[in-house]
């Protein structure tokens, strides 16, 4: 992969990012964390801007660095659905957070256990932690590594004598350094370098996104360049079995092609509902509001936020297939059908001047230690309070905090053990089809506890469990079988359409078979009281709750929401 060329100017820049870093995080640590509501949601006392810039900061990782721009040379828009669920924060700041932050919880699952039952609660905390471990964690560290290295060029550096490996010196770097400001910060940490690192990463790629346009003459090269690329539904559509908008058969569940068109449509906003608005990775930020108007301005804030990625990722790895064809310096000589992923340090080593490709790596480390940051405080908060806190009750809030830190070393030690597993897999791209397909099993069942949860007071609290561990349980047998059939060959015989399916079809249908479950348990069980929903459910919330949610927004929450439905729709209509 192509690597960036640095001067002394740029690591200057990227010396300062790091010494505000480090102020920041003794900043906080000098404020001694009193309690739990402290140490893991920074005393609930977080304004819009920082809860917005963080949910957006957490969100970007490596696979929009390198990965995204690669897909915008590789296929153009056809990702960009993935980076418009702009409207899911929407979703989450008007619909979630008012149940949320009514309920005073911690964490997500601690909300499905007073909607549903304590086992519900555990049940999803168990899941949350141990995807995060053997997705989350090892996968965010390794890409990162892996995006450092390449984008630098090492292969191998001296320390105190030694040759250690790139890769694992990126490794320890970035695990030691974002560890350490939130093992001390805890979440208030997490908030503020967060709030410093969102913008920085903006400027950097936006700055790329203005001089590239430049350079090929506009957004007219850039569609005559990319050709058919350019939209958003055709690529997906092309060369499948549902090539036209109506299928003629059942074959299209079987489609070869790994994103069909309706795939997306129908499984894309399910993954999303899960990640924006019941993942404690993206949620617990939201939880640290200082009220309701924060909460629903901060989401707002990340709606628009979100969009950014489209503009400042995708379309950029579409100028990058422009240059390449215009054959400019820099770009002659890339085979970019070949060699995608070489289209963000093409582009910042050809485009950028000294100093801004500094700011570009900054961005960039900002990006991959925000990702670790928030997934190192969102699963110390899991084990720490879905956990130890209801086996010992009896633990002071100041032994808690102690607890959290253990368990944020705890997790960045897991982390780093489960990397040579992951190395076995191979790349990169087999790492996200890895990270891509555990997700899209996990999310419909979790995705359909919440919403009919907060919908229906008529789910039941034993439909809830049963229907996140019946869900659980079909998409990891689905994900062993194919597993199974890829790595050994296994014929499953009757049950071979099981793993053939789609997987996003496959999602879907789990989903609904999901919501289902839910109902018919419901049928056939006891609902819970009026007294134990009140507030936790459409129908329930009072009359006084009602107007203290109307108090907390006013007309330009709705205006802003509303921008940014009509921004999603110019995009799709632009790029259709």
């Amino acid at each position: 992969m192509a690597s960036i060329s640095f001067s002394a100017l740029d690591w200057s820049v990227v010396g300062v990012y790091f010494a505000l870093l480090a102020g920041i995080a003794v900043w906080v640590a000098l404020q001694r964390e009193k309690d739990t509501t402290d140490y893991f949601l920074a005393s609930r006392n977080a304004t819009w801007f920082l809860i917005g810039a963080s949910i957006f900061a957490s969100n970007i990782g490596a696979e929009h660095l390198v990965g995204l721009a690669g897909s915008g040379a590789n296929s153009g828009m056809a990702f960009a659905h993935w980076e418009l669920h702009s409207y899911l924060c929407i979703v989450l700041g008007w619909i979630f957070a008012p149940f949320y932050l009514r309920s005073k919880i911690f964490t997500t699952p601690e909300f499905l256990e007073k909607r549903y039952t304590p086992g519900t609660r555990t049940a999803l905390s168990l899941i949350f932690l141990i995807s995060y471990i053997l997705t989350k964690a090892s996968v965010t560290i390794y890409a990162g590594a892996i995006t450092i290295q390449t984008i630098l060029g090492y292969q191998h550096v001296n320390l105190l004598g030694f040759q250690m490996d790139f890769f694992w010196f990126s490794a320890f770097a970035l695990v030691v350094i974002t560890g350490i400001y939130t093992v001390v910060g805890g979440m208030k940490a997490v908030l503020w370098t967060e709030g410093m690192q969102a913008p920085l990463l903006l400027i950097g790629s936006a700055v790329i996104l203005v001089v590239g346009l430049d350079k090929i003459g506009g957004l007219d090269a850039l569609r005559a360049a990319n050709g058919d690329n350019i939209h958003m539904w055709r690529p997906l559509m092309q060369g499948t079995e549902s090539e036209s908008w109506l299928p003629t058969s059942w074959d299209f569940l079987f489609d070869t092609n790994q994103t069909p068109w309706l795939g997306v449509l129908l499984a894309s906003p399910i993954i999303g509902l899960w990640y924006w608005c019941t993942d404690q990775y993206i949620v617990q930020r939201v939880l640290t509001a200082k009220n309701l108007s924060h909460a629903r301005r901060g989401a707002i804030f990340a709606g628009y936020l979100k969009l950014a990625p489209v503009f400042i990722f995708l379309i950029p790895g579409m100028i990058a297939v422009a240059l390449a064809q215009q054959g400019a310096p820099g770009f002659a000589d890339w085979n970019y059908q070949e060699n995608s992923n070489e289209a963000f340090p093409r582009l910042a080593s050809a485009l950028l001047p000294e100093g801004l490709r500094g700011l570009v790596l900054a961005g960039m480390l900002a990006a991959l230690m925000s990702s670790l940051a928030s997934l190192f405080n969102s699963t110390a908060t899991l084990f720490t309070v879905d956990f130890y806190k209801r086996l010992r009750p009896q633990t002071t809030e100041k032994q808690l905090v102690g607890i959290g830190r253990m368990a944020t070393v705890a997790m960045v030690v897991l982390g780093i053990g489960w990397i040579p597993v992951m190395q076995e897999l191979g790349g990169n791209d087999q790492l996200y089809g890895y990270l891509q397909a555990v997700q899209s099993l996990l999310a419909p069942s979790i995705a359909a506890v919440f919403m009919l949860g907060i919908l229906s007071e008529r789910a039941s609290p034993r439909s809830g469990f049963i229907g996140i561990i019946a869900g659980f349980m079909l998409g990891m047998s689905r994900l062993g079988m194919v597993a199974a059939h890829e790595m050994g060959g296994v014929d499953f015989g009757m049950l071979q359409w099981f793993v053939d399916l789609n997987w996003l079809y496959f999602s879907f249908l789990l989903f609904a078979f999901s919501c289902a479950l839910i109902y018919a348990v419901s049928m056939f069980t006891q609902p819970a009281s009026k007294e134990a929903l009140a507030g936790l459910t459409m129908q329930s919330i009072t009359p006084e709750q009602k107007a203290e949610d109307k108090a907390n927004f006013s007309q330009w929450d709705v205006i802003h929401s509303v921008i940014i439905l009509g921004i999603i729709a110019a995009i799709y209509a632009y790029f259709w």
